[in-house]
């Protein structure tokens, strides 16, 4: 038998937009507007910026959650394809090791 174990993180993401008179403004706005408690900021982005000086920036953060995960074949192909069909939607893997038996 064998055993892999890994972590798992969640996929899960938060956007948000704000607007100001300037780009640093919107981008303060747009930042504040996400809750960012077990989330972490991805990336921030100018979605218009009009003549007038008013811009619109978007915010996307990602989820900082992981857990622990398992699985059990007779053979290492046999496992990893185990710890494959077993990831959960809204969760991806990020790494894995086999457990010494």
């Amino acid at each position: 038998m064998t055993t892999l174990r890994g972590t798992l993180r969640s996929t899960e993401t938060r956007e948000a937009e704000g607007s100001g008179d300037t780009i640093g403004e919107a981008r303060e706005a747009a930042i504040a507007a996400l809750d960012l408690d077990g989330f972490q900021l991805l990336q921030v982005g100018t979605v218009t910026s009009k003549a007038t000086g008013e811009s619109t920036v978007k915010a996307v953060a990602r989820s900082t959650a992981l857990r622990p995960h398992e699985a059990t074949g007779a053979n290492y192909d046999a496992a990893l394809a185990a710890y494959r069909n077993t990831v959960p939607e809204g969760w991806q893997a990020q790494n894995m090791h086999e457990v010494a038996g």
